[in-house]
């Protein structure tokens, strides 16, 4: 339905997000496990993997056993004893993308959504000087001369009363929920070229890195609260071969109340590989005020339900697309996971095959997956069965009165409001886009319209509900 992008979404305020916003936000989460080489008992691969809800329900109680005859040994000054097994009145949820016989259906928002609502915020700063990013190229020059471009992308967070808009390079500002500015409360000063015809960021590395020394941001960015009295950590990094955890909790005290042992596959330093730089997502957000993980290079979602307690709710099968803790072998017919919303009536899902960067996409190689879990079916749906057309691309129609089609780039929940994000050159892509005559008059209209009013420093937001 749309052109194909040559740029790779590149985002970096994922994996720098400011710490102030994540404890104002308490949103922002990362976590979770479930592995192949659990020492003496069943491997979590074995208790949750390519399992059937079924199955899984069959077999809660013997999970349970095992779990609770884990020999993994406490360190000294460590609480509480680690328990992670199936929840046997609420199994987890099997989402089998390793079976290729997709069951399509179209994913329409008014099944789930009959109102709308807009939210228009501006930048404070003048558009010439910085902005909202969306898509923008950042060009970073290393002290040896070499330069590599990535892609940046503003955040824009909601809470009770205000609006968290921002990014690393121009600051942090929060809004009241009707778009009005309040104030700029974080601010990283560096040397950088911001050239706003060519949506682009030029700076040094070293000057950036020495902006995020001793910020928050560096030591803080992977921690999240668990409950009023409770915090939690996620420590796991792919290639550490000397941890044994994944994440762990502690009192607002600073006391380590529990550690979760880490069961993926060890990382192997000595072997073999590809050249390659991704870095593994990993998950976390608040689903019901309960906090929800998936840790990196693992299968399963999990909810903690206190703070030694981990109970898994979803699984993704990927079976043979499975990547390799290494990362070591041939892409082209392994599943990249992207995209994971959560609300109470749907869970969204976008995948990849083949690793998606510039040249792969330019060459065609890689395919994007649209998929979808309808909780009050209980079916797992793909709305595309596979395109060249990423997300940031591929069109969202919008039937709901008043409301916009979207592109999934800029797309977010919260509170079950699903939050859509539109800048100028958004709003123009969309009008640009060959799906465009098919939709409705008046929603053509509507899209101009909006276009034409826009200034180039502000934001609209539509949020459904």
């Amino acid at each position: 339905m749309c052109h194909i992008s040559y740029y790779k979404r590149f985002n970096l305020e994922k994996m720098k997000i400011q710490c102030q916003v994540m404890f104002c936000i308490f949103l922002m989460l990362v976590i979770t496990a479930c592995g192949k080489n659990r020492h003496p008992g069943l491997p979590d691969r074995e208790l949750f993997v390519q399992q059937k809800v079924d199955t899984l329900q069959q077999e809660s109680k013997q999970e349970q056993d095992v779990a609770d005859r884990e020999t993994h040994i406490v360190p000294p000054g460590i609480k509480l004893t680690e328990i992670r097994a199936v929840d046997p009145a609420n199994p987890p949820v099997v989402l089998d993308i390793a079976n290729r016989n997709l069951n399509i259906r179209k994913f329409n928002l008014s099944d789930y959504y009959s109102h709308v609502r807009y939210v228009k915020i501006k930048h404070p700063m003048p558009a010439t000087e910085g902005n909202f990013l969306f898509e923008t190229v950042i060009s970073r020059r290393f002290e040896n001369g070499s330069t590599m471009s990535g892609w940046a992308n503003s955040r824009f967070t909601f809470m009770n009363d205000t609006i968290i808009a921002g990014d690393n390079f121009f600051g942090y500002h929060s809004y009241d929920n009707e778009g009005n500015f309040l104030h700029t409360f974080k601010t990283y000063d560096f040397p950088k070229v911001f050239d706003v015809s060519q949506n682009k960021i030029s700076y040094n590395e070293s000057d950036y890195r020495k902006a995020m020394e001793g910020s928050a941001n560096n030591s803080n960015n992977n921690r999240f609260r668990v409950d009023n009295e409770t915090m939690a950590s996620y420590v796991y990094n792919r290639e550490d071969t000397t941890s044994n955890d994944f994440l762990y909790t502690f009192s607002l005290r600073g006391d380590t109340l529990c550690r979760f042992v880490n069961y993926n596959p060890k990382y192997d330093p000595d072997k073999k590989r590809l050249r390659i730089s991704w870095n593994p997502p990993s998950r976390n957000y608040l689903y019901n005020r309960i906090v929800t993980v998936n840790q990196a290079m693992n299968d399963t979602v999990f909810r903690m339900t206190a703070p030694n307690r981990i109970v898994p709710a979803y699984v993704v099968n990927y079976g043979s697309y499975k990547l390799g803790i290494d990362l070591a072998e041939d892409f082209s017919n392994k599943f990249f996971p992207d995209k994971w919303i959560e609300t109470d009536k749907y869970v969204l899902f976008t995948y990849n095959r083949d690793r998606d960067f510039p040249n792969n996409r330019t060459a065609g190689l890689v395919t994007f997956f649209y998929s979808y879990y309808d909780r009050q079916s209980r079916q797992f749906y793909h709305f595309c069965e596979g395109t060249t057309i990423p997300e940031q691309q591929f069109l969202i129609e919008n039937s709901i009165p008043d409301a916009l089609p979207f592109m999934l780039s800029y797309v977010d929940i919260y509170e079950n409001h699903m939050t859509a994000f539109y800048s100028k050159k958004r709003l123009e892509d969309i009008i640009k886009d060959k799906g465009f005559a098919s939709l409705p008059p008046e929603q053509q209209n509507r899209l101009k319209i909006i276009h034409d009013e826009l200034d180039e420093s502000e934001v609209l937001i539509m949020i459904l509900f």
